[in-house]
C-alpha cells in the first residue's frame, strides 16, 4: 500500500510565513492555533457559528464549503477563497492567508502622566568581594553571602547559574537589587541600575501590560493585544470546556497566554532599551478563570455549581515558575480574588477608583466585559456580583462586531444623515461595543426598533415614514440596518446591525441592569443616594452615557453621576506593583466584600425579565 504523503500548510500573516505539517488535526483552526505563532479569532470556540475565523485559501484543495459556511460567507467571498478555518480540512497541500492583525488601540487614560507613588523597599546594594585564592576556596555563593552588606538577605537559587559569570566580569564587584530581604536581580560592577516591573491585566478579550521604573514610579509604556486564547472561545465557559477536553488542551491554553505575556514584556523592554533581566517584579490581575489558566490551575469547578475556584488567596511566585524571560530571581505577585466570578481585576478597579479609601461615599463601580462585574460601596462595606452578560459589548457574538481596534466604529451620531467615527479614524472594519450601543439607541429613538426589541422591516418603516427607513435591509430573511455599505468598509462587506444582534445586546443589557438593581435592593438603597457611578474597562471609556441610558443599560436616575475611569484593572495592578501599601489594600478590599451569587437569587431572576424591555 502506497504511503500517503503528509499535507503541508503554508501560512502567511502580516508578511510572515510559516510552513508546517497538518498531521492529525481536526480542521485548520486546530492546526493554526496549536502549531503556528499567528493570531486568529474564533469567538464560538470553533463551533462554526460566529463566522470570525476567516482565512483565504490562495492555492491547494480544501474541503468543499459547508452549509454553515454558505450561511456566514457571501458567495462572492467564497469565490475569492474565503473560508472558515474551523470548518475547513485540507485535501492537499494548502497555501493560506490570514487577515493581518488589527492594531489594538489603548485608551488615553491608560497612560500615566505623572510617576506613581513608590513605597516598596527596593534598594541597591554594591558589594566588593575578595577574589578567591588557594588559601580561600570558598564557593562563589558562600563568598557573596559572607559580605556584611548582605546579612539577613536571601539569594534565590534561580540566580546561581549566572553568579560565576557576573562575579568575574565585575572583578568581584557586584550590584544587587533587593526587595525587603531577597535579591531580585544583580549585575557586574558597581554601577547602580534601576529596577523595573510590569503590571499585567489578563482580560478575557484583551491583555494589557504596563512597564514601570520601580525606583521612581515612572510609567515607561503600555502594550495591549487581543487575548491569544480567543481562538478557543470568546468567554470563560468556552475556554473551560476546551480545557476539559484533555490535558493537551489545558496546557495549550496556559502556554498561549504565558507566551503572549512574555512576548509583550520583551517588546516593551526592547523599545525602552532595557535588558529583560532588569525587570524583576510583576503583578498579574485578571478574572479567576484567566488567572487559573495562566497558573496552570484546573478551572473546571468554576463552571459548575457551587462555583468553587482552586484559590482566591494572594500568591507569590518566581518568574521561573511561569517561564517568564525576566530576572531569574524576580517575583510575580498574584493579588487575591473574592469568588469564582469576582476576581483580582475587579478589586484592582476598586483600588484605582479610590472607593477603597473613601468610606463616606456611596458609589457603584461596573466593569462591562464578557461578564459584568458590579461593586457597590456602602460606607466602606462592599457588595459585589457578576452577571453573565456575554461578550456582546466587546463586539463578540455580533455579526459585524470587533474589539477596540483601529477602524472600529466607536460612535454613531444622528442628524439629517447618520455620522460615525472610528478608532484612529481608520476605514471602518466593524462595530465595537460603544458604537453598537450608539446605533441601537438611534434605532430605538427613530422607532426602527420597538420596546420589545423587534426591528421593523423596511416595508413597515417606509409605510410609517420613519427616518432612515431606506437603510433597512434583510440578512437571512431577518431585518437588518445597514450603516456602512460594502464599498465604504475596509472589509469589502456591508456593516449592519441585525435583528439577532439586537437580541444579543438586549440579553446583555438586561443582565447588567438587573444586577445593579439586585445590589441596591439588597440594602434597600434608592438610586438617589448613589453619589458616583464608575464605568471601568475599555468599553466604558468610549461609551456615550446618553446612549447607555437610552437602551436601559444604565438607570436614568444615575445621569450626571457617571465617570469613565478607563482600564481601572490595569491601573490598580500598576498601583500595587510600585506600592506595598496599595497591594495591602487588595486584602482589605477582599475582606470587606460580600459576594452575591445571582444565579441563585430569585430577586435577580425577576428583575432580569423586567429589564428585558427597552425604555419607551
Amino acid at each position: 500500500m502506497k504511503e500517503q504523503k503528509p499535507i503541508t500548510i503554508h501560512t502567511v500573516q502580516n508578511g510572515r510565513e510559516h510552513f508546517g505539517e497538518y498531521g492529525s488535526c481536526r480542521n485548520l483552526l486546530e492546526y493554526l492555533s496549536k502549531n503556528t505563532p499567528f493570531r486568529l479569532t474564533a469567538l464560538c470556540g470553533g463551533k462554526g457559528v460566529c463566522g470570525k475565523c476567516r482565512i483565504t485559501v490562495v492555492s491547494g484543495s480544501p474541503s468543499a464549503p459547508t452549509t454553515e459556511e454558505r450561511k456566514l460567507i457571501l458567495p462572492e467571498a467564497l469565490e475569492r477563497g474565503v473560508r472558515l478555518a474551523c470548518l475547513t480540512v485540507p485535501e492537499s497541500d494548502l497555501s493560506i492567508r490570514l487577515e493581518g492583525e488589527k492594531e489594538l488601540f489603548g485608551n488615553k487614560e491608560d497612560r500615566f502622566g505623572t510617576p506613581l507613588p513608590v513605597d516598596r523597599s527596593i534598594h541597591s546594594v554594591v558589594v566588593e568581594l575578595p577574589p578567591p585564592s588557594l588559601d580561600d576556596q570558598r564557593s562563589d555563593h558562600t563568598r557573596l553571602l559572607s559580605s556584611p552588606s548582605l546579612k539577613g538577605i536571601e539569594f534565590p537559587p534561580a540566580l546561581l547559574k549566572e553568579l560565576p559569570k557576573v562575579l568575574r566580569e565585575g572583578n568581584w564587584t557586584v550590584a544587587l537589587q533587593v526587595l525587603d530581604h531577597q535579591v531580585l536581580s544583580f549585575h557586574s560592577g558597581s554601577k547602580l541600575v534601576d529596577a523595573y516591573g510590569v503590571a499585567v491585566d489578563i482580560g478575557t478579550t484583551t491583555v494589557a501590560v504596563y512597564l514601570f521604573n520601580l525606583n521612581t514610579g515612572e510609567h515607561l509604556g503600555t502594550l495591549s493585544e487581543l487575548n491569544a486564547q480567543q481562538v478557543f472561545g470568546a468567554d470563560v465557559i468556552s475556554r473551560i470546556q476546551f480545557a476539559q477536553e484533555g490535558l493537551k488542551n489545558f496546557k495549550t491554553l496556559q502556554e498561549k497566554i504565558l507566551m503572549q505575556i512574555d512576548s509583550m514584556i520583551l517588546h516593551l523592554a526592547k523599545i525602552n532599551n532595557l535588558r529583560s533581566t532588569t525587570i524583576c517584579l510583576a503583578t498579574i490581575v485578571g478574572n479567576p478563570t484567566m488567572i487559573h489558566l495562566a497558573l496552570g490551575l484546573p478551572p473546571e469547578n468554576i463552571a459548575q455549581a457551587p462555583f468553587i475556584p482552586v484559590t482566591t488567596e494572594s500568591l507569590c511566585l518566581s518568574t521561573g515558575e511561569l517561564g517568564l524571560s525576566l530576572s531569574p530571581g524576580g517575583i510575580v505577585l498574584i493579588p487575591p480574588a473574592v469568588s469564582a466570578y469576582v476576581g483580582s481585576d475587579i478589586l484592582a478597579s476598586v483600588l484605582a477608583s479610590g472607593m477603597a479609601e473613601d468610606a463616606d461615599t456611596t458609589a457603584l463601580l461596573i466593569d462591562i466585559g464578557t461578564n459584568g462585574e458590579i461593586v457597590l460601596n456602602d460606607n466602606g462595606h462592599f457588595i459585589a456580583c457578576s452577571t453573565a452578560a456575554g461578550p456582546a459589548f466587546e463586539g463578540a457574538e455580533i455579526s459585524c462586531g470587533v474589539g477596540g481596534i483601529a477602524g472600529a466604529i466607536n460612535s454613531v451620531k444622528p442628524g439629517k444623515e447618520i455620522a460615525f467615527t472610528t478608532i484612529l479614524e481608520r476605514a471602518p472594519v466593524g462595530f465595537c461595543g460603544a458604537g453598537i450601543v450608539d446605533l441601537l439607541a438611534l434605532l430605538l429613538e427613530a422607532g426602527l426598533v420597538d420596546e420589545t426589541g423587534r426591528m421593523l422591516t423596511r416595508e413597515e418603516a417606509m409605510h410609517k415614514h420613519l427616518s432612515f427607513a431606506s437603510r433597512l435591509t434583510a440578512v437571512e430573511g431577518e431585518p437588518a440596518f445597514e450603516l456602512v455599505p460594502a464599498r465604504e468598509s475596509d472589509t469589502g462587506l456591508p456593516l449592519s446591525l441585525t435583528q439577532q444582534d439586537v437580541r444579543e445586546i438586549q440579553l446583555a443589557k438586561a443582565a447588567i441592569a438587573a444586577g445593579i438593581r439586585t445590589l441596591l435592593n439588597r440594602i434597600e438603597l434608592p438610586y438617589a443616594q448613589i453619589q458616583a457611578f464608575y464605568l471601568a474597562g475599555g468599553f466604558g471609556n468610549y461609551l456615550n452615557p446618553s446612549s447607555a441610558i437610552r437602551i436601559g443599560l444604565i438607570p436614568r436616575e444615575l445621569e450626571g453621576k457617571i465617570k469613565s475611569i478607563g482600564n481601572a484593572a490595569g491601573k490598580g495592578a500598576a498601583l500595587s506593583l510600585v506600592s506595598e501599601k496599595a497591594y495591602s489594600l487588595f486584602r482589605s478590599i477582599k475582606d470587606r466584600t460580600e459576594y452575591i451569587e445571582l444565579s441563585s437569587s430569585p430577586d435577580f431572576q425577576e428583575l432580569y425579565i423586567d429589564e428585558m424591555m427597552f425604555p419607551g
